[in-house]
């Protein structure tokens, strides 16, 4: 059994970030937002018309994933006109980290 002290110790590990990564876990746990996430990692210049064309969703339900994923200050959005194209936000480095985590595991898959 932990003393109070070493309780007490244990729970400095915990930090502001946890609940970040949490938010992020819980948004990329939706299959769509996630293959968003994906898509957007291996092809930065979609448009969310092309997006919801991919995934085989309606425009609007594109729209609401992108929505949440910038929420979660995953992505950030640029506009050319009339078109949006979503972006990965590299500096968040939540984003950085969760990039590189789907390389590795398709990579050690065999897929890409």
């Amino acid at each position: 059994m932990l003393s109070t002290k070493e309780i007490f110790a244990k729970r400095k590990i915990f930090h502001d970030t946890d609940s970040k990564m949490v938010l992020t876990f819980k948004v990329l746990s939706d299959v769509n937002r996630y293959r968003i996430f994906r898509i957007l990692a291996a092809q930065p210049k979609l448009s969310v018309s092309d997006i919801a064309q991919i995934l085989k969703i309606s425009l609007p339900l594109a729209s609401q994933h992108i929505k949440i994923l910038e929420l979660a200050n995953l992505l950030q959005k640029e506009r050319a006109g009339k078109i949006i194209f979503p972006k990965l936000k590299y500096d968040n480095p939540l984003v950085q980290a969760a990039v590189k985590t789907i390389q590795q595991t398709l990579k050690h898959n065999g897929l890409k």
